[in-house]
């Protein structure tokens, strides 16, 4: 982005940006069509399921525009978010379910303007990093209260909830992953890599969610290009 696009475009989107959009989004539909065709080949018992195609194919599209800072990213997240809640109630995650109904819908809402205007006099925003440690012990702190916390509640209001412990873990770090994503902080792909998107493919291999354990293996992969992209960024900086 640059200092002289107009507040709309900040918003949503300049040209060259819908430009990006448009064509990660035909080559990720080629991507999940051609993972679709072969876990259909491979996978003894494999269902289509519309919602876990869009839901796969929207958040591959989410995370390479959060990659390059598009602010289409977060359109794309909205339609990943809904579409994967409905995939995750149907299999039995509970906790996934809550996590994309109730909190990736609801943030990004607020993540999406805060992207266009939360810089200096409404700029677009910079990307930043913790200014201490204590960034750090804050942040693990609120995973482990949280991940006790939703464990908790998937165990009162859903005892027969598959694989609760991790599903919790990654909801509790998800949360505040997208939070700090919301703020274009550097550390939030740290957490990408490691509780959220490793934990996550242990989950839906564990849960049979092939298509979704690819999407996470993906983000698995982005978040590596990104952390070093924004790592570029922020090197002698803290805010």
């Amino acid at each position: 982005m640059t200092p002289t696009i107009s507040r709309r475009q900040q918003l949503l989107g300049t040209r060259a940006q819908h430009i990006e959009s448009l064509r990660v989004a035909m080559f990720m539909l080629a991507v999940t069509i051609f993972y679709e065709i072969v876990s259909a080949e491979l996978i003894p018992g494999f269902q289509f399921n519309w919602f876990e195609f869009i839901g796969t194919w929207s958040g591959l599209v989410t995370v390479w525009l959060a990659r390059t800072e598009n602010i289409l990213s977060w359109p794309w997240g909205i339609v990943s978010a809904a579409t994967l809640g409905y995939f995750f109630a149907s299999i039995g995650l509970v906790g996934q379910q809550w996590l994309n109904w109730g909190y990736f819908l609801i943030i990004q809402l607020w993540a999406w303007p805060h992207w266009a205007f939360g810089g200096v006099a409404k700029a677009p925003l910079s990307v930043t990093r913790f200014r201490s440690v204590w960034g750090w012990v804050s942040t693990i702190g609120v995973i482990g209260v949280g991940a006790v916390f939703v464990y908790s509640l998937i165990s009162f209001i859903s005892p027969a909830s598959e694989y609760p412990v991790i599903d919790a873990i990654v909801v509790a770090s998800s949360i505040t992953a997208q939070f700090l994503l919301g703020r274009k902080k550097l550390e939030s792909w740290f957490l990408w890599l490691g509780p959220v998107n490793v934990l996550s493919i242990i989950l839906f291999a564990l849960a049979g969610a092939y298509v979704v354990m690819a999407l996470y293996i993906a983000f698995f992969i982005h978040a590596i290009f990104a952390l070093r992209s924004w790592h570029a960024q922020t090197v002698g900086t803290h805010s």
